[in-house]
């Protein structure tokens, strides 16, 4: 049985929900894996794989970029690499206005976590 796609208000409240499970993991200092945040989600069920949450996770930090806030979804990693995928590094090279391969990822990635975690302490 084929599932069926997202309507645009439960899309919204996922993303939204998505956004709050993250706000709280920066604010506790701390880096959660796509599996994990998967896991606490309520609206829909989503696996860790799926399109959908590159898609979402793409939203929501481009929403948060254009907001002037950090770019939250650098607190969602791979449970076996430890940093985030490659949607992040896409929005993070945006932000940055980095050209591809002159930069360091990794370490604007550690500065970019940095902030999100300063951000979210005070807010």
């Amino acid at each position: 049985m084929a599932r069926k796609p997202l309507a645009e208000a439960q899309w919204r409240t996922l993303r939204d929900e998505m956004r709050e499970v993250m706000v709280e993991t920066a604010r506790q200092g701390q880096l959660i894996t796509y599996s994990e945040l998967c896991a606490q989600l309520k609206t829909a069920y989503l696996h860790y794989h799926s399109p959908q949450i590159v898609k979402l996770l793409d939203e929501i930090g481009m929403i948060e970029r254009d907001a002037g806030r950090p770019i939250l979804p650098a607190v969602v990693v791979g449970k076996q690499s430890g940093i985030p995928g490659a949607g992040y590094f896409r929005i993070a090279g945006e932000e940055h206005g980095d050209a591809e391969g002159s930069v360091d990822p990794t370490a604007n990635w550690e500065a970019d976590l940095q902030a999100v975690f300063d951000y979210w302490s005070v807010h």
